[in-house]
């Protein structure tokens, strides 16, 4: 079909075109009917196929680990005040990680000083709203004292993430009123490691974001 006679269609559609009418009830929030199931669990199963790894013995013991497998590197964490527990940032700030501050300044310039910073870091750090059992996502909102960057640029990202926010899909959070995030300044969901697919077909982790995903349930 010629360009010009598709997009005269197009723009015959659209001019004649009218939506249809709203119900007269709001049915509101739809909640797919699904068989009860162990949310821990299928949270567990869904986030290993994505090459993600579920920590359940608590923040120690899962930044040990994490530790030993990298080493000590550079820290980029939301403030303490904004995670769930405490003890997460003595711990890897004990092991030798060292800090990176989160806060972006307001010039041009020093903007893009601060940034050079973030080329080297190892370690993100950040808490989160919800945990998707269905997909193995977790949702980050970023804002004060949660810096964005912590969950994009890292090596490493380290969720600590409470049993309570694990829901079964994300209709199951957004009906309750703890998925009310319309007020956040930016909303990510996280579902595994970064990945991409060359020419070839081979698959890379760790492109256009961190390589590795560590949820620790706290």
């Amino acid at each position: 079909m010629e360009r010009d006679v598709f997009l005269a269609r197009v723009r015959d559609g659209i001019a004649h075109s009218t939506l249809p009418p709203s119900l007269p009830d709001d049915p509101g929030p739809l909640i797919p009917d699904l068989d009860p199931v162990d949310l821990l669990e299928r949270f567990a199963a869904a986030l290993d196929s994505l090459s993600g790894t579920l920590h359940r013995n608590g923040v120690s013991d899962a930044v040990d680990a994490i530790l030993t497998a990298h080493g000590p590197g550079p820290l980029l964490s939301w403030d303490a005040s904004r995670l769930p527990v405490d003890g997460a940032i003595d711990r890897l700030t004990g092991a030798g990680c060292v800090p990176v501050d989160g806060s972006v300044p307001a010039g041009a310039a020093g903007r893009l000083d601060h940034q050079r910073t973030y080329f080297d870091v190892k370690y993100g750090l950040t808490g989160a709203e919800a945990a998707f059992a269905e997909t193995g996502t977790v949702v980050v909102r970023s804002g004060a004292g949660r810096p964005r960057m912590a969950s994009l640029i890292p090596l490493v990202h380290i969720v600590l993430l409470p049993e309570r926010l694990l829901f079964r899909s994300p209709m199951h959070w957004l009906a309750g009123s703890d998925g009310d995030v319309a007020g956040a300044a930016n909303v990510v969901y996280i579902t595994g490691p970064s990945r991409t697919a060359d020419i070839e077909q081979r698959l890379n982790l760790g492109v256009h974001g961190p390589r590795e995903v560590h949820v620790v349930l706290v």
